[in-house]
């Protein structure tokens, strides 16, 4: 089960341009996967940072991360064993529509995660002067999965809390974001954004958008019904932290 941590401060993010770095016999392993796993050319073994310490409940320090790439993240993330863990960062988005809807993304076919239902967002990267800012990169990932309109319709965007651990050991930097938007309007916009991206031969991240009512039994029957598709950290920032995610997304 993840690890939520709710605050309402910005986490801090360092990266001191070191390397995750492996035994021979590991590479080789991850090498392998990958071959296997890619031999149609589905992925692109890109940079993927990392965390080698993240700050305990009362630590006011920064998440630390180191550099490895997206080949070991998918051989670590079937890996039983856990022998090199990858604890990949990524930023993601809680959204609420103006009349009170959480809009989640389930991941195309073609993705690593196929069906999976999600927060919108991706992993943290380094921009081109070299800084990291989560919030920025959960911007860009917002505008990119579900369309330019998401990033120009903001009415409230705060930090909302740090997940870590769960089924694949990533750290997510949780984001609450409110839209000056319906869900209706959401909706027409995101499959506007969505064919487009196939009309100019791209293939979308998200296949559908699901929008749910802002209450917390609805979310518990979404949860419940979908509970083969749902990501892991759904439940306990939703219902286990209801409170915390009510105050930071439906307050002033």
């Amino acid at each position: 089960m993840p690890r939520i941590r709710f605050s309402s401060r910005e986490l801090r993010l360092a990266f001191d341009g070191s390397s995750v770095e492996f035994p021979p016999a590991y590479s080789t392993k991850v090498e392998k996967y990958w071959a296997k796993i890619n031999h149609e050319g589905r992925f692109f073994n890109g940079p993927v940072l990392s965390a080698s310490s993240i700050p305990n409940e009362n630590e006011d320090s920064a998440v630390h991360m180191q550099l490895t790439d997206y080949a070991h993240y998918l051989y670590a993330a079937q890996d039983d064993v856990n022998e090199f863990d990858c604890r990949a960062v990524f930023s993601a988005a809680v959204v609420l529509t103006c009349d009170n809807y959480i809009l989640l993304g389930q991941m195309s076919s073609h993705t690593s995660a196929p069906s999976q239902i999600q927060c919108p967002g991706g992993g943290i990267e380094l921009d081109s002067d070299g800084q990291l800012d989560a919030k920025l990169c959960c911007q860009r990932e917002v505008i990119e999965e579900l369309g330019p309109d998401f990033g120009e319709k903001l009415e409230r965007y705060r930090p909302l809390c740090m997940k870590s651990g769960g089924d694949l050991s990533t750290v997510g930097i949780f984001y609450a974001l409110r839209l000056d938007m319906t869900a209706e309007q959401a909706q027409y916009s995101f499959s506007h954004h969505r064919a487009a991206l196939c009309a100019a031969g791209e293939r979308p991240e998200f296949d559908c958008l699901h929008a749910v009512k802002f209450e917390r039994r609805v979310v518990a029957e979404f949860v419940q019904t979908n509970r083969e598709q749902v990501v892991d950290y759904l439940a306990p920032i939703f219902l286990s932290g209801w409170p915390d995610v009510f105050e930071a997304t439906a307050s002033p």
